[in-house]
């Protein structure tokens, strides 16, 4: 025996007691409030109703050998939005009905159900890799497999397959869609302030750099911080793209409301949130330069540098407010934002102002340049949102 598994086994328990910590962390915020976890928590308990009522009315409607099939798919059909459930049921009934009828009409051909399974089998698997039956081509071989090692196949237990299959597709999609259909307004609005939140810290840790002439040894870890940056705007961009998916065929569409303010579109929200990050991470990158700016004057003087330091704050106010602002258009917000945007617009006027009074030396300039620019490009990006809904 090898070292390695017994190492693994001998972390099961303490690996064991993490989940136990992590699943008793979960429920306790399912009870607590709102969130991720009392969504998983509903989704599960609509899934068992969906199972129970798939079982009875199959129980009712079929014998008693062919009900498994119903709170099968029924459990499966209860998915993250309506949409999903309708189309995927969609796919999974027409995947099990061709399925039952080639094992069906095979295994009868051939008058042994063995044979037809060496034969059917391959040609199922190989059908299910078609696009248009997506995720759910397995079934083509999973109820052709059910078919032929369930009993003696006839042609009515054959049709009373595929009728439990379709029985609990129709109740698995109508729980979805009529009990709680899912929403996923606080991922998005989560996502969008997260983004915003991380983005400022890194500028207000970068000020708080500068001002302490700390760049040397801590650039790098800005360099590093940023790179998270495009993780959060493709986290937004999923999370808006998840919520317009769950608003196909939702009935809650109307009474949940918008994930965004109607004078907020998804695209102009990416788009802002990729420029600002984008820029900020070029703020880092350019550190990094100015702390090894060769000269016996560094390109930041103190006087200059006290002076990006309020700047960079100033922004960093203006990113955070971005978030609360296009996930409630808040009025008191927007004159928030406003007015960190004129601040830092003064003070990107007043670090001009300066270096005109004292020209920097050529390879300063090559650092102060882009300093200033990626400033004054992620202060356009709030501000011409505002100027747009004017």
């Amino acid at each position: 025996m090898t070292v390695e598994p017994l190492r693994t086994l001998a972390a099961a328990p303490a690996a064991l007691r993490r989940d136990l910590r992590q699943l008793l962390s979960a429920a306790r915020s399912a009870v607590q409030g709102p969130g991720r976890q009392r969504d998983l928590v509903v989704q599960s308990l609509k899934a068992a109703l969906a199972a129970f009522l798939a079982y009875a009315l199959a129980h009712a409607l079929l014998d008693d050998e062919m009900t498994l099939m119903a709170p099968w798919v029924a459990v499966v059909l209860v998915q993250a939005t309506v949409y999903q459930s309708v189309s995927q049921g969609a796919r999974q009934a027409a995947a099990i009905a061709l399925g039952t009828a080639a094992a069906t009409g095979t295994a009868l051909l051939l008058g042994n159900q063995l044979a037809a399974l060496l034969l059917v089998l391959p040609g199922a698997l190989l059908l299910g890799n078609l696009p248009r039956f997506g995720n759910q081509g397995i079934y083509l071989a999973t109820s052709a497999i059910f078919a032929l090692i369930g009993g003696p196949l006839t042609l009515e237990v054959s049709a009373q397959r595929v009728l439990a299959a379709l029985i609990g597709a129709a109740v698995g999609m109508a729980v979805n869609a009529f009990v709680l259909p899912p929403r996923y307004l606080r991922d998005v609005r989560r996502a969008i302030r997260g983004a915003t939140e991380e983005t400022a810290r890194l500028l207000r840790a970068m000020a708080d750099g500068v001002a302490d002439d700390e760049m040397d040894q801590r650039a790098d870890d800005w360099v590093d911080a940023s790179g998270r940056l495009p993780r959060l705007v493709q986290g937004v961009r999923s999370a808006l793209e998840w919520d317009r998916e769950s608003l196909r065929m939702n009935m809650r569409r109307r009474r949940s409301g918008a994930a965004l303010p109607a004078d907020y579109g998804a695209h102009d929200v990416v788009s802002v949130l990729g420029h600002v990050t984008d820029h900020t991470r070029e703020i880092a990158r350019t550190l990094v330069e100015t702390g090894g700016y060769a000269s016996e004057e560094r390109a930041l003087t103190p006087h200059l540098a006290d002076s990006y330091q309020r700047l960079l704050r100033d922004v960093a106010d203006a990113v955070e407010l971005y978030g609360p602002l296009v996930t409630t258009a808040d009025r008191e917000v927007n004159h928030q934002l406003e007015s960190a945007v004129e601040r830092a617009e003064s003070g990107h006027h007043r670090l001009r102002h300066l270096l005109t009074e004292a020209p920097p030396d050529a390879a300063g300039a090559e650092v102060l340049g882009p300093l200033l620019a990626d400033v004054r490009r992620i202060v356009a990006q709030l501000d011409y949102r505002e100027a747009g809904r004017g």
